[in-house]
């Protein structure tokens, strides 16, 4: 996948994304099957999206380059599909987030978890409930 290089003021997937590339990945998701660039193109273009066929193509092998997306011929047209769900895509990036938060801020990290968690009680059950998950997968 490519470089993750996340920016906290973009919302879902553009925060590590281009703009463009963001749209035609959640298009792809939309889709949730393989398209083709004409798919693509008109998704966005229902969507209220004005997206060239030849911008949409170029962001289509872009994704595919960086390994966002999976390519294969049907006849003369390319298919394209999500390597990785939404789902997967969005621990994906947390996961890297996270990783270097700890890496290069270990304790302020802790400290700002442990702030905002003492004052929401409904994200600190949910924190508890995941990391008993988390021991029990590591006993085993």
């Amino acid at each position: 996948m490519g470089t993750r290089i996340f920016r906290p003021d973009e919302v879902g997937s553009a925060a590590v994304l281009g703009p463009l590339e963001s749209l035609v990945l959640n298009a792809v998701w939309a889709i949730d099957s393989p398209v083709t660039v004409g798919d693509v193109a008109e998704w966005l273009k229902n969507a209220g999206q004005h997206v060239h066929y030849s911008s949409a193509k170029t962001t289509l092998n872009t994704l595919t380059e960086k390994g966002y997306l999976r390519k294969r011929s049907i006849g003369r047209a390319n298919a394209f599909a999500a390597s990785l769900s939404k789902e997967e895509f969005d621990r994906w990036v947390v996961g890297g987030v996270l990783s270097g938060l700890l890496r290069n801020y270990r304790s302020p990290l802790m400290a700002s978890l442990a702030e905002t968690m003492a004052h929401d009680a409904e994200s600190l059950q949910e924190f508890e409930r995941l990391l008993a998950e988390q021991r029990v997968r590591g006993e085993r």
